[in-house]
C-alpha cells in the first residue's frame, strides 16, 4: 500500500504518537522544507530520536536530516512508536508504504 500524506496547518498539522499497522514503513519526502514548508518532521518516541531540518549544522546528538526525495524505512508495529510534528507553515507532502512480507 502506498499513500501521499499533507500536513498544513490550518488542516491535519500533526499526528499522534502511533504504531503503523505494517511490518515495515517507508516515508519519502516530496517537498522541500524552508521553500515549501516550515516545521514537520517525526519523532520515534521511546528511542527520543527527531526526524527534523531545523538542526542542520548544530551537530545534535540523535537527529537526522531528512531531504526531498529521499527515504527512511522502519519497523512499523513493532518497536518504532512515533509521531509527527506539527507543519507551522506551508504544506508540506510525504509518500507513505507499508511492506507486509
Amino acid at each position: 500500500m502506498m499513500f501521499v500524506v499533507r500536513y498544513r496547518p490550518d488542516e491535519q498539522s500533526s499526528l499522534k504518537p502511533h504504531h503503523d499497522a505494517s511490518t515495515y514503513s517507508i516515508d519519502v519526502a516530496l517537498n522541500k522544507r524552508g521553500i515549501d514548508y516550515q516545521g514537520g518532521g517525526v519523532r520515534y518516541v521511546r528511542y527520543n530520536c527527531t526526524v527534523d531540518a531545523d538542526q542542520i549544522g548544530r551537530n545534535k546528538k540523535k537527529t537526522i536530516f531528512p531531504i526531498s526525495g529521499y527515504s527512511m524505512i522502519f519497523p512499523g508495529r513493532l518497536t518504532h512508536l512515533h509521531e509527527g510534528l506539527p507543519t507551522t507553515e506551508g504544506t508540506r507532502y510525504i509518500a507513505v508504504s507499508f511492506l507486509n512480507p
